[in-house]
């Protein structure tokens, strides 16, 4: 009976003793939802057996275009603090502005923190064209104005957040949000920090993509400055951002662990068999 008891007691310190594969967040795109996202949940519960995963439930489907990023990413980091099962910690999964939404919880929050971020196709460093959306409202604002006019002070209007015209000072001068999240007016070391202390961080384009504008966005770079046709993307690692290391990036970079990637398609236009294979190992590591 002893030798019994004696084996049940190294079986349970045995268990409680391995460890639990780390919780995924994932945040939804703009006129996306909490239940957008079910193929990818039920592809990482397969591969991780145990796993927690779970879809943020704020602002969904219209409100995600429809309100200013500062209450968007306050509801975000709320949500994932009220989580016990993220307190020690999660990998963050983003798609479209839910990429964006997800860098700027580790840029200006990442409490608790984030070991593992993925942005897919997120308008990292803005976007200079109205998205190809079918919200009617914003639809016909855009197409009614054009691109010329100043936006960034529009009052229900996400995107407008992360607006850049096509004047820098004009930029940082009017920037509502994305100036600030970015480091682009004064160097926050504690959210460049916060940026550094990702153990990776992978950013993708897809090579379509009509909705974020430039496409490139996602890697954290746009077109030049002064190029009015914008037909001239810089290369990620010459914007001036990169070579200052505001955000870090250059710094993850040298370290290895700034991964950008595409895949062929449209916005947030991928295949499973392409994510399976390069995004699901993101998830692979333990508490």
């Amino acid at each position: 009976m002893l030798g019994v008891l004696r084996w049940i007691g190294v079986t349970m310190l045995f268990v409680s003793c391995q460890a639990a594969y780390r919780p995924v967040v994932i945040m939804h795109g703009m006129n996306n939802n909490v239940h957008g996202y079910q193929k990818n949940v039920v592809a990482i519960q397969a591969k991780y057996p145990g796993i927690y995963v779970t879809s943020l439930n704020v602002y969904n489907d219209a409100s995600s275009m429809l309100t200013h990023m500062d209450k968007q990413i306050a509801a975000v980091a709320q949500a994932i603090r009220a989580d016990p099962n993220l307190k020690h910690g999660f990998n963050f999964y983003g798609e479209s502005q839910g990429a964006l939404l997800a860098r700027a919880y580790v840029t200006l929050y990442n409490d608790p923190p984030v070991y593992n971020l993925v942005g897919l196709n997120g308008p990292q460093a803005g976007v200079g064209e109205c998205p190809s959306v079918e919200v009617p409202v914003i639809k016909q604002l855009c197409a009614d104005i054009g691109t010329d006019l100043q936006i960034y002070r529009w009052p229900f209007c996400s995107f407008c957040s992360y607006w850049r015209g096509k004047g820098h000072a004009s930029y940082l001068r009017n920037s509502q949000w994305l100036a600030d999240v970015n480091n682009q007016r004064s160097v926050n070391q504690t959210r460049r920090q916060n940026m550094m202390a990702l153990n990776q961080y992978m950013v993708t384009v897809a090579s379509q993509d009509k909705t974020v504008q430039p496409k490139e966005s996602a890697w954290h770079t746009f077109w030049y400055w002064g190029d009015d046709q914008r037909k001239r993307v810089m290369p990620y690692n010459q914007t001036q951002d990169y070579v200052d290391d505001v955000l870090g990036l250059q710094t993850l970079d040298k370290r290895g662990d700034l991964l950008l990637n595409s895949f062929d398609g449209g916005h947030c236009g991928y295949q499973m068999d392409w994510w399976n294979s390069t995004v699901l190992p993101m998830f692979d590591n333990q508490l």
